[in-house]
């Protein structure tokens, strides 16, 4: 059975909002630290903006709310907020351990004795490794504090470990960042959002992050990484001379071959390339460079090379559309047309699309499409074909025989098939599925009684690529109305259409679940996306008009299609 993990339900008033998550991490304080020149670390903490220390004289209950407030500034290992601290719990005192999200008014409860208590709605945490997870509804939590006077000054002896925020504080003083690990072939790099305190040593956060397992939905055999269990960051804080990071590590890589090195580095560099100031990585050992060949052979790649045009079927021809015309598509139009599809998936760099049309899913190839539909149940969504080359087809209904996965060569698709099970409730129905650009992570649209349903599952695959199962679901935000379409946007994004009659919404939800919306189409029928992130997506609505984004809402591109084709 596949168990199902909910994210938050996003308040209404946060669903215009353009960001809104949460998070933090912990520099662990396991193994050997040494001291490096500070000016020699990546920082910008010279130039941001401080919040106010202790005043003179300050009551117990305005030093607990300085020091609260204080715990969205990282700079120097949150020196401000242990000024809130007494001598000998400052030293004590880790921030790094946790972040607890709130929101609403919180309450200090006053226990006597120098105890108080903070009170809070809180609506999402993030562990010491960065890793978001939002609570299915507001839950009240009671933090407990001591405090005592120092000369005549009140500070704070005891709290728990830790920050605490505001939302509106998360999106000021935190970023996200995508932590890199290969799928389980080490076909493709897959990437695995996480949040750290912006002002910070995010360098050393990102570093220790990558050495820690995945989130728990890209774990189970979903993805692997290149460093040896028990890989850790020796010299923290991380130097950076030159613009390349020195990444110092304990023995665990002394004995990895030159295959296994090459995807440290790839794996490394791939997830610093986002770090400002960093523009080369080397990794050492006792400060001494590894020694690493790359040889740039069958290395993964980010980009899905994609075509930017809009491909479509209109009338009799199938093709991308260029200037109000359509460049065919030569060997596979005539197959395609022929079907009568009524939903299309073309993979450009294996020239073969998967078509659902009258009779079932078929798949096409440059010699024509196959002898016989590969699958004819009833309901069935639109198919695709994964990088691999099998082809992907469900039903609406979910079940244990719900999902069909068709192997490169097919001679009997009734036996020629791999079934995995997608166990939902039984109320569900699916409405759309669509794969990442990785390889690696199914998407799955749901219609419930209670509205709809955005799901992600981590695909388990063996050494050929071919899928053997589905880890362990993971639900973003819940919507209203009725689902229509969805699409990957980019690596960590997912653009979601629903209606209500007529009226349609086109909202964007990351893979932690932060809702953004994009605008109102009337009457959409299909959305794809495309190259660009959200520029690049466009929806057709029930009359056969094509849309694209333009500033908050859709605008005509002044073409038409029948069918509007999802392409990877």
């Amino acid at each position: 059975m596949i168990r199902l993990r909910r994210l938050m339900r996003i308040p209404a008033i946060l669903l215009g909002a353009a960001l809104f998550l949460a998070g933090c991490t912990q520099i662990p304080s396991a193994g050997d630290v040494q001291a490096v020149d500070p000016q020699s670390v990546v920082s910008d903490d010279d130039v941001d903006f401080l919040p106010p220390g202790p005043s003179t004289g300050a009551s117990p209950s305005d030093i607990l709310q300085g020091f609260i407030a204080a715990g969205a500034a990282a700079q120097n290992n949150y020196r401000v907020a242990r000024s809130f601290l007494t001598a000998d719990f400052a030293d004590q005192w880790n921030p790094n351990q946790s972040a607890l999200i709130r929101q609403g008014e919180s309450r200090i409860i006053d226990q006597g004795s120098a105890g108080v208590i903070y009170e809070a709605q809180i609506i999402a945490s993030v562990d010491d490794s960065g890793r978001y997870e939002a609570a299915a509804s507001p839950t009240t939590q009671e933090l407990e504090f001591s405090l005592e006077q120092k000369d005549g000054q009140w500070r704070i002896a005891s709290a728990p470990d830790g920050i605490i925020l505001t939302d509106t504080a998360f999106v000021e003083a935190f970023e996200s960042y995508q932590l890199y690990y290969y799928s389980s072939d080490y076909r493709e790099l897959v990437p695995d959002l996480r949040w750290f305190a912006s002002r910070g040593d995010v360098l050393t956060k990102v570093i220790r992050g990558l050495l820690d397992e995945p989130s728990y939905w890209l774990g189970g055999g979903v993805t692997a990484s290149a460093f040896p269990p028990g890989t850790q960051l020796v010299l923290s804080p991380v130097p950076v001379v030159d613009g390349q990071a020195q990444v110092d590590v304990n023995e665990a890589v002394v004995d990895a071959n030159a295959t296994q090195r090459e995807r440290m580095l790839l794996q490394l560099t791939t997830t610093l390339s986002q770090i400002s100031g960093v523009s080369d990585v080397v990794i050492t050992y006792n400060q001494t460079p590894i020694r690493i060949v790359t040889t740039d052979e069958n290395q993964p790649v980010l980009t899905s090379g994609r075509d930017p045009r809009s491909l479509v079927v209109r009338g009799l021809d199938f093709g991308y559309l260029q200037a109000g015309r359509i460049d065919s598509i030569e060997g596979l139009e005539q197959a395609i047309v022929s079907l009568r599809p009524e939903k299309v998936f073309f993979n450009q760099s294996l020239q073969q699309a998967a078509v659902l049309g009258e009779e079932g899913v078929w798949r096409v190839t440059e010699s024509g499409a196959s002898d016989e539909p590969w699958d004819v149940r009833e309901g069935l969504i639109r198919p695709f074909i994964d990088s691999c080359g099998f082809t992907w087809s469900m039903t609406q209904t979910p079940g244990e025989d719900a999902l069909r996965v068709f192997p490169r060569v097919v001679v009997d698709p009734e036996t020629n098939l791999t079934v995995l099970p997608v166990d939902l409730p039984i109320e569900s129905g699916v409405v759309t599925m669509e794969i990442a650009r990785d390889n690696t992570r199914l998407l799955l649209l749901v219609q419930t009684d209670q509205g709809v349903r955005v799901l992600l599952a981590g695909i388990q695959r063996g050494p050929d690529c071919e899928p053997l199962g589905l880890g362990e679901f993971v639900e973003l935000s819940p919507l209203a109305n009725t689902a229509v379409d969805a699409a990957f946007v980019d690596d960590t994004t997912v653009a979601v259409v629903t209606r209500d009659g007529p009226a349609g919404e086109v909202v964007l939800q990351d893979v932690n679940g932060r809702v953004t919306l994009a605008g109102r189409p009337g009457a959409p029928h299909t959305l794809v996306a495309g190259v660009g992130g959200v520029s690049g997506l466009r929806l057709l609505s029930e009359q056969g008009t094509i849309f694209q984004p333009r500033g908050n809402g859709w605008q005509s591109t002044g073409e038409r299609a029948n069918v509007l084709v999802t392409q990877r």
